[in-house]
């Protein structure tokens, strides 16, 4: 019976020995192209995202998770007519979020060098959301009112590429674009939102594309990180 109790810890045991994850972070700057481009123009989405992969020690995959947050908009407005019987200039802030999960399936073609070239695919979601905030002055620790104005999302998939260059035994700096594509989705960016003091409403200039960018991005990866 001990034998028989064993024989599963031993191969868990092995089992966790063996496998092989790397973790890392990138800046990414995006650019519109297709009809995200016809519909904002030069609308730049930075973001920054963190990645987490598998390497299959008898296949040249690595497979994973990548989560990615930022704001490719932001504005502020200093307003005195946002309340009725309140004349106080107040700052309203508002910003338009990105934040995306993608998982990452990758592929590592053999090669004669130090330096590691991979070819990427992702599939997950973008989910964009506008919020605001309204605050007495930029150094009040409470705001008066905060909300969220409008939220969608929408399922994408990306497809690219990169290089890695190694920085020592497990830390690597590397280099990767990608093209992105996918299903329609609403949004908000800077200036489509005005407030109508007449009515105390704000009007929203929906827009609505798929979320076709190219993605360029710097970052650094650990491997092996459990070592």
């Amino acid at each position: 019976m001990r034998k028989l109790l064993f024989l599963p810890l031993l191969f868990l045991a092995l089992t966790a020995k063996a496998q092989f994850f790397l973790a890392g972070g990138h800046f990414n700057g995006s650019v519109p192209v297709g009809k995200l481009k016809q519909e904002t123009g030069s609308l730049f989405f930075p973001t920054i995202s963190g990645i987490f992969l598998y390497e299959f020690q008898t296949a040249p995959l690595q497979v994973g998770l990548e989560l990615g947050y930022g704001i490719y908009g932001s504005k502020l407005e200093r307003r005195t007519d946002l309340y009725a019987g309140f004349s106080d200039e107040l700052r309203l802030r508002r910003n338009n979020n990105l934040a995306t999960g993608m998982a990452v399936i990758r592929y590592l073609p053999s090669v004669n060098t130090k330096l590691t070239p991979f070819i990427e695919a992702q599939f997950g979601a973008n989910y964009l959301y506008t919020r605001y905030k309204i605050r007495e002055t930029i150094l009040s620790e409470e705001s008066i009112e905060s909300g969220k104005d409008f939220e969608d999302w929408a399922l994408a998939y990306r497809i690219g590429g990169g290089i890695q260059i190694p920085l020592d035994e497990f830390l690597r700096l590397e280099f990767r674009a990608t093209l992105q594509d996918g299903n329609s989705v609403r949004f908000l960016q800077r200036g489509d939102v005005s407030y109508l003091p007449d009515e105390g409403i704000f009007d929203y200039n929906f827009r609505r594309s798929p979320l076709q960018y190219m993605t360029f991005s710097i970052g650094l990866i650990h491997y092996d990180v459990f070592h």
